[in-house]
């Protein structure tokens, strides 16, 4: 790999811990696996038991249905503790409405490739449709919703712009009287903070830059970024994005940490069957893991934490038994020794000069 011209980024000097970890609940929309109800629930029940505190959901995880597991799950794990239900937090997203059929609007802008049927979310009630809304009167609709979704008692701490990734959705959400002007009245309104979460790392420096000042008619604060897949073993494209939130006080979130499950024993990378290259380039980095004497996955926990823009790491879990499991990986990722990532640069695994000391 050919040297950074960019500055590395700065490097994170203190520790991390459980509440340093974004709860994320993709799973219990069924992403690839249903889940009873039940099931879903016990994974939140032991996520607070752990001491976990926040939690990142969509209405689009199941179409609506992770959000309403969320909330029972949090219900049902503080046991009736006003005080400590109050000190859980949820992070939701807009620019999706969910709607039954029999209500569905015939201009509605559904998305297909997420409906019952397409989507990779298995417990998507049948007769529900993801609608595209990515206005500012759909960020308050979705807003709405969510509230009702989730039930009593939950403290939603901030909204996400979901998935503006195509030019259409991009200009859409950014455009006077789109999705983030409407999150910054929201902010005013329900004190939520103002986030973007999505994918694509060219898409988010644009829509941060076009929130700015000097490129918008209408200055929006963007408090964090959550972005998905691009800071981890295989792939650090976010780099550039991260800078940029640097400079500008944006909380970054990390999230996709496993490489869509491949840095984690799976086979897909990017939801999709691994490549025989991202499998030998996994295999490149287990290998100096056990050189090291640390598992693959605490060094891939190890590594989304190095940079000291990162405010949070997302980790969505499947089963109940992963909340404790993720509790060892965090402490065994305290031990990942810093020579581990100088041996990785020097095996072409990283980049020189991506992170400070690197």
């Amino acid at each position: 790999m050919a040297a950074l011209v960019a500055a590395p980024l700065a490097r994170r000097t203190q520790s991390f811990g459980v509440e340093d970890v974004l709860i994320g609940t993709s799973p219990l929309g069924g992403i690839g696996a249903s889940l009873s109800d039940d099931a879903a629930s016990m994974i939140v029940e032991t996520c607070v038991q752990c001491g976990f505190r926040e939690f990142d959901t969509a209405p689009l995880y199941g179409l609506g249905k992770a959000e309403e597991r969320l909330g029972e799950g949090l219900r049902r794990g503080c046991g009736g503790d006003a005080a400590l239900l109050a000190s859980c937090k949820v992070w939701t997203k807009v620019g999706r409405n969910i709607r039954d059929t029999e209500n569905l609007s015939p201009h509605a802008d559904i998305e297909e490739e997420n409906s019952p049927g397409n989507s990779i979310y298995l417990d998507s009630p049948k007769n529900s449709r993801p609608v595209l809304d990515y206005s500012w009167n759909g960020a308050f609709v979705s807003y709405a919703d969510s509230v009702k979704r989730l039930g009593p008692g939950i403290q939603i701490s901030g909204l996400r712009c979901h998935d503006p990734e195509t030019k259409v959705l991009e200009s859409l959400a950014a455009c006077p009287g789109g999705s983030l002007e409407g999150l910054d009245a929201l902010r005013s309104t329900h004190g939520t903070e103002v986030s973007l979460g999505l994918n694509d790392a060219g898409v988010a420096l644009r829509l941060l830059q076009a929130a700015e000042p000097l490129n918008s008619c209408k200055t929006v604060n963007i408090d964090s970024l959550m972005l998905a897949g691009r800071w981890h073993l295989l792939d650090q494209s976010g780099a550039e994005v991260f800078r940029h939130c640097a400079l500008n006080g944006v909380a970054v979130l990390v999230a996709g940490v496993y490489a869509s499950g491949l840095l984690a024993g799976g086979q897909l990378y990017e939801y999709r069957p691994a490549t025989a290259s991202e499998v030998a380039r996994r295999d490149a980095w287990a290998a100096l893991a056990a050189e090291r004497g640390v598992s693959l996955k605490a060094v891939a926990l190890a590594f989304a934490f190095l940079p000291a823009c990162v405010h949070r790491v997302a980790i969505g879990l499947a089963e109940a038994v992963l909340v404790a499991e993720t509790v060892e990986l965090l402490a065994e990722a305290r031990t990942v020794p810093a020579e581990l990532w100088r041996d990785a640069v020097a095996r072409g695994l990283l980049a020189e000069g991506l992170v400070e000391g690197l």
